[in-house]
Parts: structure tokens; C-alpha cells; sequence
């Protein structure tokens, strides 16, 4: 649009009749408004661009901060807790005596009286297994007959 305000100035300018001064006048203000407002537009564009930029920033800076923070699960002891598991039964042998659990679709085979990798203990007391792990304790009572 200015470019067409210019070029009818130009066109104006090479005809031997001088436009009154006033209509130059109008022309130029008209001219000067529209570069105003396409300098403002231009504005208002940089700064959606540097806003959105922030937002990158923070956003990123957000993630980075989130890193660092445990979770719920981070914070939960290792490993299962005593609840997951299931008594399958006790296999007693010769040389030791063995208890079997379910720890979801796992079997576990744990010798009694002997601590296993993880920290879990295993102990036959009459009518239960007692389970232990990190101070804490379940029993799982045996079924009848066993």
C-alpha cells in the first residue's frame, strides 16, 4: 500500500502540473500513518516472538528443575513391599527348608532362615510365614493341613 501512495507521488511529481500543496501535504501525513502502523505491527510481532521465547526458556527450565526432584515412586523404598507378595507354600527338604511366593506373576523361592539379595527374610513360625525386609514385617498364615 505504501508502495502504491509513493508511486502516485512519483506519477504526480513527473506531470507538469504541481499538485496543491495541501494534497502533498494529506499524501505525506497518510504515508507517515501507515508506516506508523506498520512499525507498531512489526512491534507487536517482535515482541509475540521474544514472548514465546520466554516461554521456551521457562518451560525448559521447569523440565531441568522437575530432574532433579524425586518422584512418589523415587521416594518409595526399592523393590516391592511385603504386601505384593503371595504364599505359594513351604517345600521342606533334607538340607534346608524352602518357601515359595508370588510376587506378581514371579515366583520367588526364598531358603529359610537366609537373607536373599534383595533384603527379604523368610521364617517358618507354627502356623505362619514371616516375612522381613528392611525392619519391616508380614505374616502369611499357612493353610490347614501344612
Amino acid at each position: 500500500m505504501i508502495i502504491a501512495l509513493f508511486s502516485l507521488l512519483l506519477t504526480a511529481a513527473d506531470t507538469d502540473s504541481q499538485p496543491p500543496a495541501s494534497a502533498l501535504q494529506q499524501q505525506y501525513e497518510l504515508i507517515k500513518s501507515l508506516r506508523t502502523q506498520e512499525l507498531a505491527e512489526l512491534q507487536a510481532a517482535s515482541r509475540a516472538r521474544q514472548m514465546q521465547h520466554e516461554l521456551q526458556v521457562a518451560e525448559a527450565e521447569h523440565s531441568i528443575r522437575s530432574l532433579g526432584q524425586p518422584t512418589a515412586r523415587a521416594t518409595e523404598s526399592a523393590g516391592p513391599s511385603l504386601e505384593d507378595y503371595q504364599l505359594v507354600g513351604v517345600v521342606q527338604g533334607e538340607g534346608s527348608s524352602q518357601v515359595l511366593l508370588r510376587l506378581h506373576q514371579q515366583l520367588v523361592r526364598l531358603t529359610i532362615g537366609v537373607t536373599d539379595a534383595s533384603g527379604l527374610y523368610a521364617e517358618v513360625t507354627g502356623t505362619a510365614v514371616r516375612l522381613s525386609k528392611a525392619g519391616k514385617h508380614r505374616l502369611l498364615p499357612l493353610p490347614r493341613g501344612w
